[in-house]
């Protein structure tokens, strides 16, 4: 039994001067990938390197260790070689050794293009499409038919993939990439040698993939294409299914299904010389399916035989017709004179039967056929590289004790949510990218009169930005992914604005603490971070800006302007009376903790002032508190010049904008 190791790379390690790795996505058998940030070209990429976990499997195996290096440089030369919008991109392949409990490790990794949102899996129905025939056709001309472009690519190449499966096709947006080369083959590959293992998923897996692997080939892909278009019509594939074999639809009602069951069938065939013979041909089979799916009528359900079988019978279609004629006749004899005791005028409105064919019905106009349904992507990469994930739509009773619509029911239209706060790297790219319009004097980034940022001395560990040479740095690329914090309501909404985003309302924050599995996607990614802080007490007298530093937990000498005044919020405004310190953990904060700030529903408030008469308020910053603490998603009001070192931000998107 092998030991479970502890992950190859940490966050903030910095590999061959290029790449800051910002988080470990994930671990499979045949290595780990991370999410890391490319320094010179600011864009983030995807690194796979062995697994370490997977190598100490097999023990003192020098052969099998071998095999495993021999497999990931495979991976490599599969990818290099293919070029194509639906083939997920290689950017470079190199080695390094690091130090790890003492010991120098070589490690080999590949960068590659990141595509943080799901796979092909989150656009299959759980149940499959059937019967929906629309809903069928259009996810074979968005998802499949790019797939089959993407696969004929590689086998140009002559690449086999042999390793197809819904996981593997990941999402950029709507379009479908191939990733995962690991079980690659080609005959202009240097061959690996063979492993006692079977490697892949057997439910997707060709005959020839489980008795001999060597054999599998480019129509070993066209098995499993077949079972994937299986699995999107009759659902996902169940411990029922019994793998390697050929597979069909158990119903198959209408000409377009009964076209897809043939092109299975003939996909999955177990023997290779029976199965259709390239991509193009399972292409063009489909493509005719497609082509009897919008040329056939309406689907009408089925009648069973014998059913209206009278019809056919002559004597008795006249005798109908007779019927029909004489009950109009009376009807009209009926309403002419008035039905007797009634003075009503008879109506001249002219009425049509429904039983009555109307000309809309005729071949001439066909019935329309129902629009395809097309659901909006469950996620997608926004403008500033963060993954934003779909929030459905509902409704919610707000509680919150600023806002003025406390108790009402609230309407919350369907939205896109960053999956994780802003981090560190990414504000810091903001910061750039507008430096020309921000004026930095005495620690504080400014535009115009508004206030964004708290620069510090860089002496605590969420003081992680710093300003030198005209650009702003990361002090320590050990919290490149931590959350920013020390960033105000005006610069939170500013980096929105840039990136066609918004802040999260109240309205949603109070929609997603109703919902525990709302939660559990917008926390998804959330993990612990060590973030020493510390915990001060404002002493009387103090100056609002050290006031506000304070709420930061922490102690900072108050910035000065050139003339040695302080800095202070503009005439007339001034800090709430909530100066106490908030308690947090001397050793770490959980993201779940950090709170948030957000943009009330309603500007128009009223707030207690320090004498305890009420004053209008026109900000709509508010922070949010995670935390449970106070409630669900406590709300307080703070002014938009405001900065703590326990608040970040995420930001939002509408559906549709």
């Amino acid at each position: 039994m092998s030991k479970s190791l502890e992950n190859i790379f940490k966050t903030g390690y910095v590999l061959n001067d290029k790449w800051v790795i910002i988080e470990f996505i994930d671990k499979g058998a045949m290595g780990e990938v991370y999410r890391a940030h490319q320094l010179n070209l600011k864009r983030d990429v995807a690194i796979k390197v062995i697994s370490q976990e997977m190598l100490q499997s097999f023990e003192d195996d020098s052969e099998e260790i071998e095999t495993a290096v021999q497999r990931f440089r495979r991976e490599v030369e599969a990818m290099a070689q293919v070029r194509h919008p639906n083939v997920l991109q290689i950017f470079d392949y190199g080695s390094e050794v690091i130090t790890k409990k003492e010991k120098d490790v070589s490690v080999e990794y590949i960068v590659m293009e990141y595509i943080p949102g799901t796979s092909l899996r989150f656009t299959m129905s759980e149940e499959g499409f059937y019967p929906e025939d629309d809903l069928t056709a259009t996810w074979i001309e968005d998802y499949f038919l790019p797939l089959l472009e993407g696969v004929e690519a590689i086998h140009a190449q002559e690449i086999a993939h042999r390793d197809l499966k819904p996981e593997n096709v990941l999402l950029d947006g709507t379009i479908a990439k191939i990733a995962d080369f690991g079980l690659a083959g080609s005959s202009r590959m240097k061959p690996v040698t063979q492993s006692i293992d079977v490697r892949g998923t057997p439910a997707y897996m060709s005959p020839e993939h489980f008795f001999d692997f060597k054999k599998a080939d480019q129509k070993s892909d066209i098995y499993s294409l077949g079972k994937i278009l299986y699995e999107a019509v009759e659902g996902k594939i169940g411990q029922e299914t019994i793998p390697f074999k050929s597979v069909g639809l158990q119903k198959k009602e209408t000409p377009f299904f009964q076209q897809l069951d043939r092109i299975i069938q003939n996909a999955t065939a177990e023997k290779k010389e029976e199965r259709l013979q390239s991509v193009e041909e399972l292409r063009k089979t489909l493509l005719d399916a497609l082509d009897t799916f919008k040329t056939e009528p309406a689907v009408e359900t089925a009648e069973p035989a014998g059913r209206f079988s009278f019809l056919a019978q002559p004597v008795l279609i006249w005798a109908g017709i007779v019927i029909a004629i004489v009950s109009v006749g009376l009807m009209g004899l009926w309403h002419l004179i008035g039905e007797p005791g009634k003075t009503t005028m008879p109506s001249v409105a002219p009425q049509i039967s429904r039983e009555q064919p109307s000309i809309l019905d005729s071949k001439e106009f066909p019935k329309a056929k129902p629009t395809a349904h097309t659901s909006p992507a469950p996620s997608f990469r926004g403008k500033d590289g963060v993954t934003m994930r779909l929030i459905p739509g509902g409704e919610v009773k707000t509680a919150s004790k600023v806002s003025t619509t406390q108790g009402e029911t609230v309407s919350v239209p369907s939205f896109y949510i960053d999956e994780k706060m802003v981090s560190n790297h990414h504000f810091a790219d903001f910061l750039n990218e507008v430096k020309e319009s921000l004026i930095v004097e005495n620690g504080v980034v400014k535009n115009n009169s508004e206030i964004w940022y708290y620069l510090g001395k860089g002496t605590e560990p969420y003081e992680q930005i710093i300003y030198d040479h005209g650009r702003f740095h990361l002090r320590d690329a050990a919290y490149a992914a931590y959350p920013i914090v020390r960033v105000t309501w005006y610069g939170a909404s500013a980096y929105a604005r840039h990136y066609d985003k918004r802040l999260v309302t109240e309205s949603e924050w109070a929609y997603a603490f109703s919902d525990k599995n709302l939660l559990k996607k917008i926390f998804l990614a959330s993990k612990t971070y060590s973030l020493p802080t510390k915990t001060e007490h404002a002493p009387p007298g103090t100056d609002i800006h050290t006031q506000m530093m304070t709420q930061m937990m922490t102690q900072v000498d108050t910035p000065t302007g050139g003339n040695g005044t302080s800095v202070n919020p503009p005439a007339g405004q001034h800090l709430p009376d909530d100066t106490h310190a908030r308690t947090a953990s001397d050793d770490s904060i959980d993201l779940k903790n950090v709170k948030e700030w957000a943009t009330q529903a309603n500007v128009n408030q009223r707030e207690k002032n320090e004498t305890g008469a009420r004053e209008n308020i026109n900000y709509p910053s508010l922070v949010i508190d995670k935390s449970l603490r106070h409630g669900p998603a406590s709300k307080s009001f703070r002014y938009p010049w405001e900065a703590f070192s326990d608040v970040g931000f995420r930001c939002a998107k509408t559906l549709g904008n």
